[in-house]
């Protein structure tokens, strides 16, 4: 679905209108993420919709990029609440649209937000090892691995627009590109016999979304 104007986040498959309004509405609290390892997904998204909106209606938000915060992370080891797989457009950076801190994000970024054996060795690291619980492809608009890979582009970039291509099929339109291309990309993780298992037997939940680089929104998919 593409944003209406003004602060909108659309949560789909399956959930419900009244499961929408919790995750964007006041009952975020601080309490969702401690810092500690083993952040459910369903508080792992609320964190994210909750940053989104901070972001898009520009209001003030303390991050800590502190030396005490730098320092806890070298002592005591990284504990974040989510991995994200994503761009590397310079446009698409995580821990501004989330509103996160340091140690907060596990950040996998690519051209085109592909899965290949490198970002799904990455991926099943951050959540077999650092115990994230919440998996997140973040798509977005205007990509131009996406437009490479539906103008027929090939050379050195051909092992990011052909792994796009197949993921398009007949999609043209430009939006359902960038979701086509993002489910791909999930559906490549899901069949990672270790998240597997994380999504069976751990609650990892692995989920699509799509950043909006006119506005700054993140439909959730």
């Amino acid at each position: 679905m593409r944003p209406s104007k003004g602060w909108r986040s659309e949560i789909g498959d399956g959930m419900s209108e009244d499961k929408t309004t919790m995750l964007v509405g006041a009952d975020y609290t601080a309490d969702d993420y401690d810092g500690d390892a083993h952040v459910p997904a369903d508080a792992a998204l609320r964190r994210l919709v909750e940053g989104n909106r901070i972001y898009v209606e520009a209001l003030d938000h303390e991050r800590d990029l502190s030396p005490e915060r730098i320092a806890d992370l070298f002592e005591n080891g990284q504990r974040p609440f989510a991995c994200v797989i994503t761009c590397a457009d310079s446009r698409v950076v995580p821990e501004h649209i989330f509103m996160t801190g340091l140690g907060e994000l596990f950040v996998i970024r690519v051209a085109g937000n592909v899965v290949g054996p490198i970002e799904l060795a990455s991926a099943v690291y951050s959540c077999e090892h650092l115990h994230t619980r919440l998996l997140l492809v973040l798509g977005h608009t205007h990509c131009g691995a996406i437009k490479a890979a539906l103008d027929g582009e090939a050379g050195p970039v051909a092992a990011i627009t052909e792994r796009i291509a197949a993921a398009l099929g007949d999609v043209r339109d430009p939006y359902e590109a960038s979701v086509a291309n993002a489910r791909a990309a999930a559906a490549e993780l899901a069949a990672s016999p270790e998240l597997t298992l994380l999504v069976a037997e751990h609650d990892l939940d692995i989920r699509v979304a799509i950043y909006h680089t006119h506005c700054g929104v993140v439909d959730f998919l």
